[in-house]
């Protein structure tokens, strides 16, 4: 009998295949679609979040053993909505999901998607879907699910129209799902004003989980795990004991992801640093407090192009 990696390395062959087909007739897919066998990321790596976490590690069951459900007089889940502020760790619960369920992964970056292939998305969401429901367990992440609403392409009332049709195609092939299927459908979203109502109806995306920003306990603990993977990565120790008396009040209200490249700053001053042939220390509690300050600058930037005014 073929070992694990053998049977990995078959179905990532066949997989290739298949989407290399679907891009044949729709057009490339690198950088709108990818599809990982093991995503990498356990629960034990998504800094706080207990609530979410711990109803996503229940949806598991919907994959690895659907009959609990069945004993119950019920279906499983199909879909779970996903929602709060950009950079709060959305994706990474999902792959989280994935992980911990054995699930092959795929992640569909809905605004790449719709940006190239517009209102004909729906049909290339059917073609991906009907792939995944013939193989193994499968979590598909649709992510930044407000854009099949269309809004960034098109005018509204064009817009509207062309959104409808691809919305009620996918609503048709979330109602045909066989129930033998072990594929739940995760949903993300930071704009809930944008989703069609009838994409959470019962049977579809109707299991919502709100995904807020951490609070300071949740950023102590993604602040600790930031700092022991890229001390993982590195294979030596990249940090001084921080004071995070002093950090964390400077970080209250931003996310994981603002915290995240707030770690990769202070890492990156190290690295031009030995660059340049200087010496280069571990990092400090000063080296952060400069990585903070460096990174509200460029929010600042951000916000002012985000509304026009350097335009």
């Amino acid at each position: 009998m073929p070992d694990q990696n053998e049977q990995e390395w078959a179905l990532q062959r066949r997989l290739d295949d298949v989407f290399a087909k679907v891009g044949e007739k729709y057009g490339d897919l690198t950088g709108r679609v990818e599809v990982k066998l093991r995503p990498g990321v356990s629960f034990d790596e998504v800094g706080g979040l207990a609530a979410a976490k711990g109803m996503l590690q229940g949806y598991a069951y919907a994959l690895t053993n659907p009959e609990l459900y069945h004993r119950w007089g019920i279906s499983p889940p199909r879909g779970v909505l996903l929602y709060g502020p950009p950079g709060t760790g959305k994706t990474m619960l999902a792959r989280a999901l994935a992980t911990t369920s054995g699930a092959i992964f795929y992640h569909m970056k809905l605004m790449n998607l719709t940006s190239k292939f517009g209102s004909n998305t729906g049909e290339l969401l059917q073609e991906i879907l009907n792939s995944a429901v013939t193989e193994d367990k499968a979590v598909l992440f649709m992510d930044e699910v407000e854009a099949l609403s269309l809004d960034h392409l098109l005018v509204p009332p064009q817009a509207r129209e062309a959104s409808a049709r691809l919305v009620a195609a996918l609503c048709e092939k979330f109602d045909a799902f066989n129930e033998s299927a072990r594929m739940l459908v995760i949903a993300s979203t930071s704009r809930t004003d944008a989703i069609d109502p009838s994409l959470v109806a019962p049977g579809r995306l109707d299991h919502l989980i709100e995904i807020p920003l951490p609070d300071t306990p949740a950023q102590q603990q993604i602040l600790a795990i930031l700092q022991r993977r890229a001390e993982r990565e590195a294979g030596q120790t990249l940090f001084e004991p921080l004071d995070e008396d002093k950090i964390l009040p400077m970080i209250g209200g931003m996310s994981g992801a603002d915290i995240a490249e707030i770690v990769r700053r202070a890492l990156e001053s190290k690295v031009r640093r030995a660059a340049a042939g200087q010496e280069a220390t571990a990092v400090t509690t000063a080296d952060m407090l400069l990585a903070i300050d460096s990174h509200k600058g460029v929010r600042g930037v951000v916000e002012k192009i985000r509304y026009g005014q350097y335009l």
